[in-house]
C-alpha cells in the first residue's frame, strides 16, 4: 500500500454524482486524475461497504480497457481510514465536452469528430464485456484534441435511475431501462447507443436550447414520454440541422431496439456518411438565434428573432470583403408565424451551399 501513501491530491477539477475529481500526482504515473468515491447521503454503511467492494472488483476490469479513445484507469485504491475509494486515471488536459456544450451548439464537423472518437472508445469498452451506462457530454474528456470516454463501469443497474434523475440526464435512458417489475434496469450496448444518440442531439443544439426545450418537463414527465414511445419525434430542432442528422439521431433513439444502431461501430459508419458542410457557427439566446459562416472573404449571417411565441422574423445577409451588404433570405421587420419562420429557415439552410 505504499502507492496509496505516495498519491498526492491537488486542486479539485470536477465532480458529479459519484464524487469529486482532483488533479493528483504519483511517482509511478506522474500527473493523474483522481476521483474520490465515497458513501452517498442516505446510503447505509452496509450498502456502502458492498458498493465499495464492487467498485474495487470492477476496477480490475476497467484497467483492461486500454484504447486511445478511452480514459485509462490506472489504479483503484481503498482508503479505509477515511472510508473512501480513490479511482486513479490518466489526466486529460482539455477538460470535457460539457465545457463546449454549455457555450452553445457545436458545428457539424465538431460533433462528428467528438462522436466518431467516442464511438471508437465505446466499441472497445463493449468488446471488453462492459457497458458504460452513463454516456453524456461531461463524461467525454479531451486530451491533446483527442476525445476519450471516461467514467465507464461506475454506474450499476441498481443505481442508474437515481443517478440519471439526480444529474438531469434521465433522457439518456432508453425505454427498456425503465422496464417493468420483471425487466427493470436492463442495460446493454443498445442502451449505450441511445445515450450516445441523445448526446449527439445535445451537442447539435447546446445547453441553452436544450434547457429551454425541457423547461416545463419534470424527470417524471420525461420518463413517461420515453416509456410511452415516440420520444425522438417530440424533440425540437434548430433549423440548420440537416435532415440526415435528424434521421441519425432518431435511429439511435428508436423505441424498438432492433431498429436502433446495433453497435457503436455501426453508429460510427453511419456518422461518416453524414454531411458536415456547410458548417454554421450558431449562437443561441432565448429570443434570438444567430448563425454565421465564411464564404471566401465574405460572411453570411442569419438572424432569427423571436418577438413572442407566435411572432417571429428572420433575415440573412452576405457582408464584408469591401463590398456592400446583400440580402440573401428573409425580410427584416416582416413578422411571421412561428411555423412559417421555421419552414422558411429550414428551406434556406437546406439550399445553402
Amino acid at each position: 500500500m505504499a502507492y496509496t501513501a505516495q498519491l498526492t491530491l491537488k486542486g479539485r477539477i470536477g465532480g458529479g454524482q459519484f464524487g469529486d475529481v482532483f488533479e493528483g500526482a504519483c511517482p509511478v504515473h506522474g500527473q493523474v486524475a483522481v476521483k474520490v468515491l465515497k458513501q452517498n447521503s442516505g446510503e447505509s454503511p452496509a450498502d456502502w461497504a458492498l458498493r465499495s467492494k464492487q467498485l474495487m472488483h470492477e476496477a480490475q476490469k476497467l484497467k483492461t480497457a486500454a484504447h486511445p479513445n478511452v480514459v485509462q484507469v490506472l489504479q483503484v485504491l481503498e482508503d479505509s481510514t477515511n472510508n473512501v475509494v480513490h479511482l486513479v486515471a490518466e489526466f486529460c488536459n482539455g477538460g470535457t465536452v460539457q465545457d463546449a456544450y454549455e457555450k452553445g451548439p457545436l458545428t457539424l464537423p465538431q460533433v462528428r469528430k467528438v462522436i466518431t472518437e467516442t464511438c471508437r472508445g465505446l466499441e472497445h469498452i463493449h468488446s471488453c464485456g462492459m457497458i458504460h451506462r452513463d454516456i453524456k457530454p461531461s463524461n467525454i474528456m479531451r486530451h491533446d484534441h483527442v476525445c476519450k470516454i471516461g467514467d465507464f463501469g461506475l454506474v450499476t443497474d441498481d443505481l442508474l435511475l437515481g443517478y440519471a434523475s439526480a444529474d438531469g440526464y434521465i433522457c439518456h435512458l432508453a425505454p427498456e431501462v425503465f422496464g417493468d417489475s420483471t425487466t427493470y434496469g436492463i442495460t446493454s450496448a443498445k442502451t449505450d447507443v441511445w445515450a450516445l444518440g441523445m448526446t449527439v442531439y445535445r451537442l447539435l443544439h447546446g445547453d441553452g436550447f436544450y434547457q429551454q426545450l425541457l423547461a416545463s418537463k419534470s424527470p417524471l414527465d420525461i420518463r413517461q414520454m420515453i416509456t410511452n414511445g415516440g420520444f425522438s419525434q417530440w424533440l425540437d430542432w434548430l433549423p440548420h440541422v440537416p435532415d440526415a442528422w435528424r434521421k441519425f439521431v432518431r435511429k439511435a433513439l428508436h423505441d424498438d431496439t432492433s431498429q436502433r444502431f446495433q453497435t457503436a461501430h455501426a453508429m460510427s459508419q453511419a456518422l461518416a456518411k453524414l454531411p458536415i458542410a456547410p458548417s454554421w457557427n450558431c449562437h443561441f439566446a432565448p429570443n434570438k438565434v444567430t448563425w454565421s459562416r465564411k464564404e471566401g472573404n465574405r460572411t453570411v449571417t442569419v438572424e432569427w428573432i423571436i418577438h413572442s411565441p407566435r411572432k417571429h422574423e428572420w433575415h440573412a445577409k452576405r457582408s464584408g470583403g469591401g463590398k456592400r451588404d446583400v440580402s440573401v433570405g428573409g425580410t427584416p421587420g416582416k413578422i411571421l408565424l412561428s411555423r412559417e419562420a421555421r419552414a422558411e429557415l429550414e428551406a434556406f439552410f437546406a439550399n445553402a451551399s
